[in-house]
């Protein structure tokens, strides 16, 4: 799989291909969540109000699959701005 379907996943909020959700932090203006799949990856999705400026939606592939055949490394896969 490619980070980018890891993305697409968590956004239609596809909760059978997710193997655990926890929420990491859970504030006014900021939610971090983490997100395992079954091929052992690991997502951590961050929203973010508009007044930090950065951006609103990130997604960072934290740890890559256990097989690995797109050799995909730990970084940021898609940031989204309103």
């Amino acid at each position: 799989m490619n980070a980018e379907k890891y993305v697409e996943i968590i956004m239609r909020d596809d909760t059978e291909r997710f193997v655990r959700e926890t929420p990491k932090i859970y504030e006014p203006h900021r939610i971090v969540r983490e997100y395992e799949f079954d091929d052992g990856a690991i997502v951590t999705y961050e929203w973010r109000n508009t007044s930090f400026g950065d951006f609103n939606h990130r997604f960072t592939l934290t740890h890559p699959p256990t097989k690995n055949p797109n050799k995909l490394k730990p970084g940021i896969i898609k940031t989204i701005s309103y």
